[in-house]
């Protein structure tokens, strides 16, 4: 049974199906204790719910207290509350309902006023929880979407003297901007290009962002029209929005109002109403505009300040990518925030404003698609290559693979890596200040497939923060190309860079790949950034039907005038390359693909230990949001049992702290019972001799787990 407690709201959702949720049954009772914090007893509600249809073709619950003596099977020392509810759903359109909710509640005795506005919060709560339960916004936001994007495509469009102009003058403004004038900003989106240019005589700065999106023009378009839609209000209300109203839209032109908090003390809120159109360049490009505006139905008000805004957007159709469209997309916007604001303070906030379209691009990635079928383009090239090796290129696989006898033959300490199905050694040869290192894993891979994953080497999850370049400079044959990488390093550290030749070659029941550095006329050393040297050579051998086993030795030297013990402290990170291998092909695999090994392996990733930070909680929260957006079999697990992850969140916490029994059923424990459940198994591992016994006394204690355990073998 599920506890409903919701205030006045548009939800989305079935009647018929919300009340299925209450056991689609007209009369019946209802019995609830609520926890209260100590010295207060616990509050008792006993109610009997009917349900009715009224002459409108609404449907109410109706929720009354009763005076039934209630037997629990053990001493409860309660006290006796009272509630009174009506809840009202009326249909809204063919699949969406509005709920209201209208309480009176006396929870008795004596109880602080502050205790009670306490739990008022987390009685009306539960109103997310219903909504999320049917919620649809990604289909709904889509089927809007699909449409505006064919009147985008399809319908032709007749402007007006004033919108024209509109274009004209934005196009002036922010399309002819001069690219040796703009200067770059650090994006925190790597494939994110951001830069800035500030007007001349002004405090106004000129913002732009360039990116591709995987999606057409004409979607790409059609998001940003769509200011209205769910993805952007919840957008709206994480950054700090305090209103968003569009106004006159039609297929091409919209009014739009929006009220920005600047999250700085001391300065008001910042109001912008702007005009919204868009237009056809040409064929596969198209450009929209978004500039200041004055309408009657949004006056000056004196609590916000009237900015300006002028921003230009330019959709340009690119080449399919392995058959997913490809669009890139440019923002450039200027804003005058208005009255007293230092300079530094648009350029401060560019960053989060040009990070907007680093969240479309999320919003719309099908890298695993990308990469996917790039993978499988190479796995078919290695399957049938048969092209001969030159003598150089023998001479580097000689060369490389020497590499392994090299460290075997040097006294080597094990390296302690953050992943415990990694093992690594550091080692150090006389007269060499550089060491090297030595990494191996399993990976739940065919060899092809590793290797068809290492040869594309700008797949997208190769992208890294640092990375300020990367390209295939060469690629003589299938088993031969040169490659170049530029990081970012410290502020007190010049950039490096390093320029490395690949080359591959079968070799028993596997392949060896090599890394050898190389100069090239095309890439010459200069003073703006140090070239370093990163060879390496890494065995790929076949272990079972399922599994790879990988060998990497690396010998790393960042140039300059870099110490040494600098590189050695971070030969580490360096080796965890094949822990990212490992992880990578491991997120493919779905739940039914799973085994004991796959479910040791994901064990163990949760476990990994990150860096400290100020609230350890959000830390595994977020850590475990992220592995569960990743990992396909987690997924598929989460959603299945929706409380899962919270309670993998605060597993992996293991902190000793008192947690509750959660006596409900698998098919109703919420998020937040599963918290609850998590926390047991730290005490339970505190008060048992063995892991196993913890385990198996953790699952006993709550119904849900038992149900889990013999339901799903892959939990235990």
């Amino acid at each position: 049974m599920r506890r409903e407690n919701v205030k006045q709201s548009s939800e989305q959702g079935n009647p018929a199906l919300l009340l299925a949720d209450e056991r689609s049954r007209h009369d019946h009772f209802v019995a609830t204790i609520k926890k209260m914090p100590f010295p207060l007893n616990n509050r008792e509600f006993v109610n009997r719910l009917v349900c009715v249809a009224d002459i409108n073709g609404d449907l109410l619950i109706m929720c009354v207290p009763v005076d039934n003596v209630i037997d629990y099977g053990m001493n409860t020392r309660t006290v006796r509350g009272v509630s009174r509810a009506l809840v009202r759903f009326t249909p809204y359109g063919e699949s969406h309902c509005k709920v209201t909710y209208i309480q009176y509640l006396d929870a008795g005795g004596r109880i602080p006023t502050f205790v009670v506005n306490a739990k008022i919060p987390l009685a009306l709560g539960a109103v997310g929880d219903l909504r999320d339960a049917f919620q649809r916004d990604d289909e709904i936001d889509k089927l809007e979407r699909d449409e505006l994007a064919r009147v985008i495509k399809d319908e032709p469009q007749t402007y007006t003297a004033r919108e024209l102009d509109l274009l004209r003058i934005a196009r002036d403004q922010l399309a002819s901007i001069k690219e040796d004038e703009m200067r770059e900003l650090q994006s925190p989106d790597s494939l994110v290009a951001m830069s800035h240019v500030f007007v001349e005589g002004s405090r106004e700065a000129v913002l732009r962002a360039i990116t591709v999106i995987d999606e057409t023009v004409e979607t790409c378009a059609a998001f940003e029209t769509n200011l209205m839609d769910r993805w952007h209000m919840k957008e709206s209300q994480q950054n700090g929005e305090i209103e968003r109203q569009v106004i006159e839209k039609t297929g091409l032109a919209s009014v739009f109002q929006l009220v920005l908090d600047l999250g700085i003390p001391g300065f008001a809120p910042r109001e912008f109403v702007m005009q919204n159109v868009w237009t056809w360049e040409r064929e596969g490009k198209l450009a929209m505009i978004q500039v200041s505006t004055e309408h009657e139905r949004f006056p000056v008000r004196n609590q916000f300040v009237r900015a300006e805004v002028t921003a230009f957007w330019t959709y340009e159709q690119l080449a399919p990518l392995n058959g997913i469209p490809q669009t890139q997309a440019t923002y450039a916007v200027k804003v005058d925030m208005k009255g007293v604001i230092p300079k530094w303070v648009p350029v401060m906030l560019g960053v989060d404003e040009l990070m907007y379209l680093s969240r479309i691009r999320l919003n719309f990635e099908r890298s695993l698609e990308v990469d996917g079928a790039t993978r499988a383009q190479n796995v078919e090239m290695i399957t049938g290559h048969a092209e001969e090796y030159s003598e150089e290129e023998k001479a580097l696989l000689e060369d490389g693979e020497k590499h392994f006898t090299d460290f075997q033959e040097m006294k080597a300490k094990s390296l302690e890596m953050a992943s415990p199905l990694t093992a690594a050694k550091i080692a150090h040869r006389s007269g060499d200040n550089h060491a090297w290192g030595r990494a191996t894993t399993t990976v739940r891979a065919s060899p092809k497939e590793v290797l068809a994953y290492l040869w594309d080497t700008m797949r997208r999850s190769a992208r890294q923060e640092d990375d300020l370049e990367k390209s295939v400079d060469e690629r003589i044959n299938g088993h031969n190309q040169l490659g170049y990488t530029k990081r970012l390093t410290p502020k007190i550290i010049a950039d490096r860079e390093f320029l490395g030749r690949d080359v591959w070659k079968k070799g028993g029941e596997g392949f060896v790949y090599v890394t050898t550095p190389e100069e090239s006329e095309a890439r010459p050393i200069t003073d703006s950034v140090v070239r370093g040297k990163y060879p390496s050579a890494m065995k790929i051998k076949r272990k079972n039907d399922m599994e790879t086993t990988l060998e990497y030795v690396i010998h790393p030297d960042a140039g300059g005038s870099l110490p040494s013990f600098i590189m050695n402290r971070y030969l580490g990170s360096n080796l965890s390359y094949v822990t990212e291998i490992q992880e990578y092909f491991q997120a493919l695999r779905g739940l039914e693909e799973w085994d004991a090994d796959d479910v040791r392996a994901v064990g163990e990733v949760m476990c990994i230990k990150t860096k400290a930070e100020k609230h350890p909680e959000n830390k595994q929260s977020a850590r475990m949001r992220e592995l569960f957006k990743k990992q396909t079999a987690l997924r598929e697990i989460g959603e299945r049992y929706e409380f899962f992850e919270g309670m993998m969140a605060r597993v992996v916490r293991n902190t000793l702290k008192p947690a509750g029994d959660v006596k409900s059923k698998l098919c109703s424990v919420s998020l937040k019972e599963g918290e609850t459940i998590g926390r047991g198994l730290a005490m339970a591992l505190a008060s048992n001799l063995t892991a196993d016994a913890a385990v198996d006394g953790w699952i006993l204690k709550h119904r849900s787990l038992g149900e889990l355990d013999r339901t799903e073998a892959w939990f235990r």
